[in-house]
C-alpha cells in the first residue's frame, strides 16, 4: 500500500514509518520544515511538504494514497488554547480526510487516548467496544474534550471510509522517550527529592512499548474493519504506587503519598495533577482477537531498566548539572569550540515543528546551525536561568527575550529545555516554549 503518515518524526511516528516500510509498504510522510523532511527521508519514506493547517493539501495527499495514518496534532496550540484548541484543529483535519476518502473504502487510522473517553467509574476494565463519552462545557480543558475527534473518525465508517482509532495509554515507553509522562515524573522526583503518588496510589495506569504501538497501527491499516477502536495496551493496569516505587528504587528516592486534595496535589504535581489521579484499567482482548496483535516488547517495569530512563551511574547528586553548567559557561564565555567538544556526535536537538527553526538538528554542527537559524530571525537574550538535575534528563529553565531583527520588537518568553547528559557529554535536548505562536508572529511580522 501507499500510505500517507502525519506525525512521522514524533515518538510513535518515527517507529510507525519503519514498521510499514519493513513490511513492504510505501510511505509518504508530512514534513513542515527542511529538518523534518530530512528526518522523514532518513526513516526511508518519501516526503510531502506541508502542515496540518493546509487542509486542501491534506485532502490531496489522502486522495493520492491507499491509506492514511494520522498521529500528529497541533501541540503549539496548547499554551494559548489548551486541549480544546488542539481538539478543534484536529477535528478539522479528520473531516478533511473524510472528504477525500469518502466512498473509497480506504483505511484511516488515527491516534486516540485511553485517558480521553471518561470511563473512570465503569467498575471494570474498559473494552474496545466502549464508546468515547460526549464532552461538553463541564469538560473544557480536560482530555475528554478530545472525544469529538475519536467520534468523528469512527463515524466516517458510515461514509465509506475504513476508519478506526488506536487508543494509546498514559505511558508509551521506549529508549527514545524524552518528552512523555515518565521523563516529567522523573524530573519532578529529582527536583523534590521523592517520588510522589496520589493518595493510596491504587489508581491504575496503562502502558505500552512504542514498537508494539507501531505494529498495531500497521495491523489496523492492513485489516482492521471500519468504525472500530483498538487498545494499544501492553500493561493493562499498573497501580500508580507501583510505578512510583519502581522509579524510586532506581533513583534512590522514597515513594511518598501525596494527599489527594485540591491543595496538595496541584502543589506537588502542577499541571499533571488532574492526570495522575486518573484510574484507567483497560483490556486489549478484542484487539488481540480481531487483529492478531500481541505485545512482544518489554513491559513498563522491565523497560525502566533499559539504560535510557535511569542510565548506569546516574542518581541524585550526580554531575549532570555540573556538566550542563560547564557547557553553558563555555558558551557564555565565547568558547564555542570548547562547548561543542562536550556535544556527542549523535546528539539530537529537538525544536517544536511549528517554529521557523522547528524539527531535529543533529550533532555539534546541528547545534551550531540551530543557533544560527534562531539568530537570523531574532536576537535571543537570557534574563534568568536555572538548571535542575533529573537523572538523564537535566532541565534548564530559561527566561528569555526575543528581539525581532525586522522591527526591534521585544518578546519575553519562558522556555524549558530537557537535556540528555551522560558521562560528561551532552546528547541533545528538547525545547518547550510557553507560546510558540507568539514566537512565530514575531519572526513573521516583526
Amino acid at each position: 500500500m501507499c500510505v500517507f503518515v502525519t506525525g512521522g518524526t514524533g515518538h510513535s511516528g518515527s517507529y510507525i514509518i519503519p514498521e510499514l516500510i519493513a513490511t513492504g509498504h510505501e510511505v509518504t510522510g508530512l514534513a513542515r520544515s527542511d529538518t523534518a523532511a530530512a528526518a522523514v527521508s532518513a526513516l526511508g519514506a518519501k516526503v510531502r511538504r506541508g502542515d496540518l493547517q493546509d487542509l486542501d493539501g491534506l485532502k490531496e495527499a489522502a486522495a493520492d494514497s491507499d491509506g492514511v495514518i494520522h498521529v500528529a496534532h497541533r501541540q503549539d496550540l496548547l499554551p494559548s488554547g489548551g486541549i480544546d484548541a488542539v481538539a478543534a484543529a484536529e477535528l478539522a483535519v479528520v473531516l478533511a480526510y473524510g472528504e477525500a476518502l469518502a466512498g473509497t473504502g480506504k483505511p484511516l487510522v488515527a491516534a486516540g487516548s485511553i485517558g480521553s473517553p471518561g470511563w473512570e467509574n465503569l467498575g471494570r476494565p474498559a473494552t474496545e467496544d466502549d464508546p468515547a463519552l460526549p464532552g461538553g462545557d463541564e469538560y473544557t480543558g480536560t482530555l475528554r474534550a478530545r472525544n469529538v475527534v475519536e467520534t468523528a473518525v469512527v463515524g466516517l465508517a458510515e461514509r465509506g471510509v475504513r476508519s478506526s482509532v488506536v487508543r494509546l495509554p498514559t505511558i508509551m515507553h521506549s529508549t527514545t522517550d524524552n518528552a512523555g509522562f515518565l521523563p516529567l515524573l522523573i524530573a519532578l522526583a529529582k527536583e523534590t527529592g521523592f517520588v510522589g503518588y496520589p493518595g493510596d496510589g491504587a489508581n491504575l495506569w496503562g502502558a505500552v512499548h512504542v514498537r508494539d504501538v507501531a505494529s498495531l497501527f500497521r495491523l489496523a491499516l492492513e485489516k482492521g474493519p471500519a468504525g472500530k477502536q483498538w487498545h494499544a495496551i501492553g500493561d493493562g493496569g499498573i497501580p500508580f504506587r507501583e510505578i512510583a516505587e519502581a522509579m524510586g528504587s532506581r533513583l534512590g528516592l522514597p515513594a511518598v503519598s501525596v494527599p489527594a486534595d485540591v491543595m496538595m496535589l496541584p502543589a506537588h504535581f502542577g499541571f499533571l495533577a488532574n492526570l495522575v489521579t486518573l484510574n484507567l484499567p483497560a483490556s486489549n482482548l478484542i484487539t488481540r482477537q480481531t487483529l492478531g496483535w500481541e505485545p512482544a516488547h518489554p513491559g513498563l517495569l522491565a523497560d525502566l531498566d533499559n539504560g535510557h530512563y535511569f542510565p548506569a551511574g546516574t542518581s541524585a547528586g550526580n554531575n549532570g548539572v555540573a556538566t550542563l553548567e560547564k557547557f553553558v559557561s563555555r558558551m557564555g564565555a565565547g568558547d564555542m569550540s570548547g562547548a561543542l567538544e562536550m556535544v556527542d556526535e549523535e546528539a539530537v536537538w529537538q525544536e517544536a515543528e511549528t517554529l521557523p527553526w522547528g524539527g531535529q538538528w543533529r550533532g555539534p554542527d546541528g547545534f551550531t546551525r540551530l543557533e544560527a537559524a534562531i539568530n537570523t530571525s531574532a536576537e535571543m537574550t537570557v534574563r534568568d536561568s536555572a538548571i535542575v538535575e533529573a537523572g538523564e534528563v537535566v532541565e534548564m529553565r530559561l527566561s528569555l527575550v526575543f528581539t525581532s531583527r525586522k522591527s526591534g520588537r521585544r518578546l519575553p518568553m519562558e522556555v524549558v529545555e530537557h537535556y540528555t547528559v551522560r558521562e560528561g557529554k551532552i546528547h541533545g535536548a528538547t525545547a518547550f516554549y510557553k507560546d510558540t505562536q507568539a514566537v512565530n508572529d514575531l519572526v513573521k511580522h516583526g
